[in-house]
C-alpha cells in the first residue's frame, strides 16, 4: 500500500510538472536571432536557413568549415573545397548570377562576398529571395565571420571550436616570429599575377600573413590593398623572397631583367598553395604556417612542420 500511494504520489508530481511547462511563459522559448551584415542590413532568423547559396568559393568553404555543408544547396564557380561541394550545382561566376537557376534551388538564404553581392542585392531581394554580404579584409574579421555564419546555420558549437584552433594555431606562428626586429624580417614581393604585375598591399590578407609570419611586404606603401604594381619599384628594392600565387615559377627565374635581385638569385621564389592565399576561409592559416617555414626554416624545421 506504501509503495502505491508513493507511485501514485510520484505520478500526479510528474503531471503537475509537465502541465507548469507546457503553461511555461513564452520567455522560455528560444529567441530568434538577430543579426546584421556587411551592408548593415538586419536579419531575423527564427530558425536556420535549410537551402542556402554561397555565392563565391570563400562562402561554400566557410559554411562547410562550421558544419553548415548539407545545408548549401548551390554554389559559384571555381568552389572545389571541400571536394563535396564540387557536386553541387553552380548559379554564378566571379560577377554575373544565373538568377533562373539560383530560383530553381529555392533558397532560403544567399550569402556572398560584400563586393559580389552589392550588385545583385536589390534584384534577388525583390525577387523573395534574402541577400546575407560578408566582408572579410583580415584573419579577425574571418574568424568573426566563422562564429556568425555557425550561429546562423545552427552550428555554433562547431564553429567555435574551429575558430579556437585556428586561433591557436595563429598564436603559435607569432610565438615565434612577433618578437623579430626588422632586420630579421626578409622583404617579400608578393605577385599575384603578372601581366600587369599585380600585388598585395597594405590592407589586404595577404599583407597580413606575410607579416604575421615574419616577413617585410615590399609593397608596403601601395595606395591600395590590391594595386597594380611598377616593374621598376620592385627591381630597385630588391626582395629576398618572391610569393607566386600562380604556378609559373620557372618564367619568373628565367626573366632576363629580374637577374640581379637577391630573390631570383639565391632562389628564394615560391608557388605557394595559390587557395591558401587568395581564398579567404580557414586555409588561410595554412597559408601563414607555410610562408613561416618558407621565411625563416631556423625557427619552423622540415621535420617539425608548421602546426
Amino acid at each position: 500500500m506504501l509503495v502505491r500511494s508513493g507511485a501514485r504520489a510520484l505520478g500526479l508530481l510528474t503531471l503537475v510538472w509537465a502541465l507548469a511547462l507546457l503553461g511555461a511563459p513564452a520567455s522560455c522559448a528560444q529567441e530568434p536571432l538577430v543579426v546584421e551584415d556587411a551592408l548593415g542590413q538586419r536579419f531575423t532568423f527564427e530558425q536556420p536557413p535549410q537551402r542556402i547559396v554561397a555565392l563565391s568559393p570563400s562562402i561554400t568553404e566557410n559554411l562547410f568549415a562550421v558544419g553548415a555543408g548539407e545545408q548549401v544547396v548551390g554554389v559559384s564557380a571555381y568552389s572545389t573545397y571541400p571536394p563535396e561541394a564540387a557536386r553541387l550545382p553552380v548559379v554564378s561566376d566571379a560577377v554575373q548570377v544565373n538568377l533562373e537557376r539560383l530560383l530553381s534551388l529555392e533558397p532560403d538564404l544567399v550569402v556572398g562576398d560584400m563586393q559580389v553581392v552589392r550588385a545583385h542585392v536589390e534584384r534577388l531581394q525583390a525577387l523573395g529571395v534574402p541577400v546575407f554580404a560578408v566582408d572579410v579584409p583580415d584573419l579577425e574579421s574571418l574568424f568573426e565571420t566563422l562564429l556568425l555564419l555557425g550561429r546562423m546555420t545552427g552550428h555554433q558549437e562547431t564553429a567555435q571550436a574551429l575558430v579556437e584552433g585556428l586561433r591557436a594555431r595563429v598564436a603559435a606562428v607569432e610565438a615565434r616570429t612577433g618578437h623579430l626586429p626588422a632586420d630579421q624580417r626578409p622583404l617579400v614581393f608578393v605577385e599575384v599575377w603578372h601581366e600587369p604585375l599585380m600585388t598585395a598591399g597594405p590592407g589586404s590578407f595577404i599583407d597580413e600573413l606575410v607579416t604575421r609570419a615574419g616577413g617585410r611586404n615590399l609593397a608596403f606603401d601601395a595606395p591600395t590593398p590590391w594595386p597594380t604594381y611598377s616593374v621598376e619599384t620592385v627591381l630597385a628594392r630588391d626582395p629576398e623572397v618572391i610569393l607566386l600565387t600562380n604556378r609559373y615559377r620557372e618564367e619568373v627565374l628565367a626573366r632576363p631583367a629580374w637577374q640581379e635581385v637577391r630573390a631570383i638569385q639565391t632562389g628564394r621564389v615560391y608557388e605557394v598553395e595559390p587557395d591558401w592565399l587568395t581564398i579567404t576561409g580557414p586555409r588561410l592559416v595554412d597559408g601563414l604556417e607555410a610562408l613561416a617555414q618558407l621565411f625563416h626554416p631556423e625557427l619552423f624545421p622540415a621535420e617539425e612542420g608548421p602546426n
